[in-house]
């Protein structure tokens, strides 16, 4: 039985009131809540992101979902500060 590693994807969920919290443990893991800020960020599997999206918005007591954007940026960061010279000196 070999582990396979599972695409994850973060969502930040904006919250009414931070009660609602615990309410969202049933749609994947919470990493982070902010209580000041009144939002969580909430890992789910990333082939059930958009019904868990859609699912979310439903809820009343969600203000808003937005989808994680670090899968588009570049994490490649070794010899960034070289291709940054490179690019200037062109």
């Amino acid at each position: 039985m070999a582990f396979e590693k599972q695409e994850r994807v973060s969502l930040a969920v904006y919250l009414h009131y931070n009660r609602d919290a615990r309410k969202l443990n049933q749609y994947g893991d919470i990493i982070y809540h902010s209580r000041r800020l009144r939002y969580l960020l909430l890992y789910v599997n990333q082939e059930n992101a958009d019904s868990v999206m859609t699912n979310l918005k439903k809820e009343k007591f969600v203000k808003k979902v937005i989808l994680s954007y670090l899968k588009e940026l570049d994490t490649d960061f070794v010899g960034s500060l070289w291709r940054q010279e490179e690019k200037n000196s062109i």
